[in-house]
């Protein structure tokens, strides 16, 4: 009989052994490594470089993680350029503007411009490397508790390592959804015009910002979720809600169960409370 708990721990060993052998002969010593340049994995390796502890910082992509590219600066640059829309839209007091077009090129370039500008001042490896934290690309690789191979390179936490890998969008699970074309929360920012009609599948913070941003650009949109901010307070659930219907965005109340394509019509079928298919 073959134990295959053991066999695998022999692969694993095997495996850690190979990345030490490859590793570089001249390991680099630091107090902290942190694994992962998002928000976390920054934060912790700028709190560390103030103590005048010596960090590296290790990351396969870019640096600054969703909240830079994808998150935070993103999401509220197009907010604020989404409220600008909307305020001339319901200008009052003797002003009227017309028409609001958006050109959704150029609110891409704004929103490329002010990721471009915080990156470069505060998350690219000239800024931290102007405090003190070295920064090392590629992918780390546990060889022991206080010993990484990072693509070669044999790296020694001499007080610790934080592990910051972060998350990324999971595809929903709807039946169906692999047939159809769909936006995560990080591609609807590469969108170059703006959607005449858009249904957005999760009624949390980042659903209901995307949500309020496209109405406001001029999106016919459909909001689908159990409850507004579920988890939440549930009066600001309930106020967010009412903004959002005067704004025009319709709000169903339900869980996503299934979507098909036909001729390039989307079909959502949702399951409200109670089984009712809505």
């Amino acid at each position: 009989h073959v134990n295959l708990s053991a066999l695998s721990e022999m692969f694993s060993m095997l495996s850690a052994l190979h990345a030490l052998a490859a590793a570089s002969v001249t390991p680099l010593h630091y107090d902290l490594v942190v694994v992962g340049g998002g928000s976390a994995g920054l934060t912790a390796a700028k709190f560390a470089a103030r103590f005048k502890k010596s960090v590296l910082l290790v990351e396969k992509a870019r640096m600054g993680g969703d909240c830079t590219w994808t998150g935070c600066v993103a999401s509220k640059t197009l907010l604020s350029i989404a409220k600008t829309a909307h305020s001339a839209r319901t200008a009052s007091h003797g002003i009227s503007v017309g028409e609001v077009k958006v050109d959704m090129r150029a609110v891409k370039a704004r929103i490329d411009s002010v990721i471009d500008k915080i990156y470069t001042a505060d998350d690219s490896p000239e800024a931290l490397q102007a405090l003190g934290i070295q920064v090392l690309s590629g992918t780390a690789t546990f060889v022991d508790a206080d010993t990484l191979t990072v693509d070669g390179q044999t790296v020694v936490a001499t007080k610790g390592v934080v592990l910051a890998t972060g998350a990324g969008p999971a595809p929903a699970k709807i039946k169906g959804l692999d047939g159809v074309p769909y936006l995560t929360y990080e591609a609807v920012f590469e969108l170059e015009e703006v959607p005449k009609r858009l249904t957005v599948v999760g009624s949390g913070p980042v659903g209901c910002e995307l949500a309020q941003a496209f109405s406001r650009l001029g999106a016919a949109v459909t909001l689908v979720g159990p409850a507004l901010l579920k988890g939440d307070e549930p009066e600001a659930g309930v106020t967010l809600g009412r903004v959002l219907e005067k704004e025009g965005v319709r709000l169903v109340s339900a869980k996503a169960d299934a979507v098909s394509s036909t001729g390039g019509a989307h079909k959502l079928v949702c399951i409200a409370a109670g089984g009712a298919v809505v």
